[in-house]
């Protein structure tokens, strides 16, 4: 059954639109209630229409069969045109909507992980996951139970070595992995020869395909592809190709299989089934090259990232000999199967579980990055694949960035970029072709290892990796307000996201999602058969929107400015669907901590 209403009563609250003091005359807010339904369930989606409105698609609590929607339709200017309350088949709304992913209220999926033992062998670890959905967030909650480990080995009968290079395809509850076969005559295999294995949860191992290099390489990139839709649909619901990146080693070679030059790299493109696409080598702009990510765009790949200045060396000479993950399962996986009730670090229990080989050893890239982020680097570098072969690379000194660093409005200079600890957390594309990279330095604090995230630079390059600026901003997130508790947690400890968005006149709105305050929300769970009751709390981030404007012809930044009146209103965005961009307007959605009032705030461009 549908009904949509447009009368006064049934809409909620006229929504309130204002100028506010010393906001610019291209800012419209408006905010509305939510009906105590919708606020039980979820936003789904924000959905554009051809004439520039635009839907708020509520996911209520609902059935096993049939789901309870509430549409709230708004007009370009943000005026609320009616509700739409419908109710249809589960299977209907997977099929309209590629973001709805509900497959029930739980499921059980047994699948398997990939990791290396204390011996440097392959192993397989059986892992029973129970996904339970939450109406309130639209995401399953998982939990994952780490079961036995399993040893395999190839045709002569051996175990392989890993040295990393694996990928969970948790759609076909299976997992790709390269190793090498120890033979009669190396027991710890060549590393000059690799199988790519294919392994599903009954641990079935499949040789899709030997690779033989002509020298001995390893993994130093390994990661499934991003692309423009990463954001809305995730890797698990819609797997991409496999990418990686082997180099030259000096460690794991002999003087037969040893590369002549450090630089000379092999790119493997495979799919979620196992076929090996692409597999060709090229010349790497350096040989102490830290890949962070590849990016396809218009039928090609964009890798990017930094490298040291050491000539003539092997990568693990410049960088270390781990660069990409020795276990599949993620950080919170690897220490969920590495508890045995045994709380105290280092006792007994746990020491015999490493010992046992009961424990995942393997390192996440969590870890790998941590000891990575310490290195001083030299040069930024950007690589293209395309048809089949390398199109080019290019390196840009990090001394260029400060020579060609641009201070934002109000600031006496531009903010300087050392090269080190450092996060990307943003790659965009520009209409003619040109890459913009988001990137916010941070410091560590030694008593608790966390880290201070500072100042936020946006690098642009042209089409073909050469920097053209670099516009820098200093971010004082710890000065915002907002704060309504005590939290242990500070709003610097938080990595600001950035976004750019281009306008016709080919300037850009530079757009921060920076954390505004820290909510606090305590749980309380009974036990029924032990009378307990276990109380626990819970700090998250809460995001506000911080813009800006560049003119990259001119080569200048504004100052940033705070939207709306956030501070005194504590509208914070949603945490999903929280911006819509609409060509020459973005809209952005949040909501009060309670969940009863949504404000939507038109930014135009």
């Amino acid at each position: 059954m549908r009904t949509l209403t447009r009368s006064l009563a049934t809409i909620l609250l006229a929504g309130i639109a204002y100028a506010a003091a010393g906001q610019d005359n291209f800012i419209l807010e408006k905010d509305y209630e939510i009906s105590r339904k919708a606020k039980k369930g979820y936003l789904g989606n924000v959905e554009k229409k051809e004439n520039g409105s635009f839907d708020m698609i509520y996911i209520l609590p609902s059935g096993a069969r049939k789901i309870k929607t509430e549409i709230y339709h708004f007009d370009k200017d943000c005026n609320q045109l009616g509700v739409e309350r419908d109710e249809m088949e589960i299977e209907r709304a997977r099929t309209k909507w590629s973001w709805f992913t509900y497959k029930g209220e739980f499921y059980l999926t047994n699948t398997l992980s990939a990791s290396v033992n204390l011996t440097g062998q392959l192993v397989f670890r059986k892992k029973l996951v129970t996904a339970t959905w939450s109406w309130w967030t639209g995401h399953y909650v998982r939990n994952v139970k780490m079961l036995d480990k399993v040893k395999p080995k190839n045709e002569s009968g051996r175990a392989y070595r890993f040295l990393g290079g694996a990928y969970e395809i948790e759609r076909d509850s299976s997992v790709l992995v390269l190793a090498m076969g120890a033979t009669d005559k190396n027991k710890y295999g060549e590393a000059n020869k690799y199988d790519l294995l294919k392994c599903n949860n009954e641990c079935d191992i499949k040789v899709m395909q030997q690779l033989t290099f002509p020298y001995a390489v390893m993994p130093v990139f390994s990661q499934p592809l991003v692309d423009d839709q990463s954001r809305e649909i995730e890797n698990d619901d819609q797997p991409r190709d496999w990418v990686v990146i082997m180099a030259p080693t000096k460690m794991y070679s002999t003087k037969d299989t040893r590369a002549e030059n450090p630089e000379d790299f092999y790119y493997l493109r495979i799919s979620p089934e196992g076929e090996v696409k692409e597999n060709f080598a090229f010349k790497a702009p350096a040989a102490g090259l830290r890949i962070l990510q590849a990016y396809q765009k218009d039928g090609a790949v964009v890798m990017y990232g930094m490298s040291t200045g050491k000539e003539g060396k092997f990568i693990e000479q410049s960088l270390g000999n781990q660069m990409v993950p020795t276990t599949s399962a993620s950080a919170e996986e690897k220490a969920a199967g590495n508890t045995d009730g045994s709380k105290s670090f280092g006792g007994f229990a746990a020491m015999g579980n490493t010992l046992g080989g009961k424990d995942d050893v393997g390192l996440t890239q969590d870890q790998i990055d941590d000891v990575l982020d310490e290195k001083k680097y030299t040069h930024f570098a950007f690589m293209r694949v395309e048809g089949g072969k390398l199109a080019w690379g290019n390196l840009t000194e990090m001394d260029e960035v400060n020579d060609k660093a641009v201070a934002a409005e109000g600031m006496k200079k531009p903010l300087k970029f050392d090269g080190n600890k450092f996060e990307v957390n943003n790659m965009q594309f520009v209409k003619d072709g040109s890459m913009l990279l988001s990137i916010q330095d941070f410091k560590r604090v030694k008593k608790d290892n966390k880290k201070i995230y500072k100042g936020m630079y946006l690098m642009h390059f042209t089409s073909t990796g050469q920097l053209v600026h670099n516009y820098t901003v200093n971010v004082e997130q710890r000065s915002k307000k907002g704060f309504f508790n005590n939290s242990p947690l500070t709003a610097d400890m938080y990595p600001a996201t950035s976004f750019v968005y281009e306008a016709e006149n080919g300037t850009l709105k530079w757009v921060m999602h920076i954390v505004k305050a820290i909510d606090k929300d305590t749980y309380s769970s009974s036990n029924y058969f032990s009378g307990t009751t276990t109380t626990t709390t819970t700090y998250s981030p809460l995001y506000s929107i911080e813009y800006g404007s560049i003119d990259l012809k001119a080569a200048k930044a504004s100052d940033f400015k705070t939207l709306g009146e956030d501070e005194k209103r504590k509208f914070y965005l949603y945490e999903n669907h929280n911006t819509l961009y609409a060509g020459s307007v973005i809209y952005f959605f949040s909501e009060t901590t309670r969940g009863d009032k949504m404000l939507i705030s038109r930014l135009t461009l």
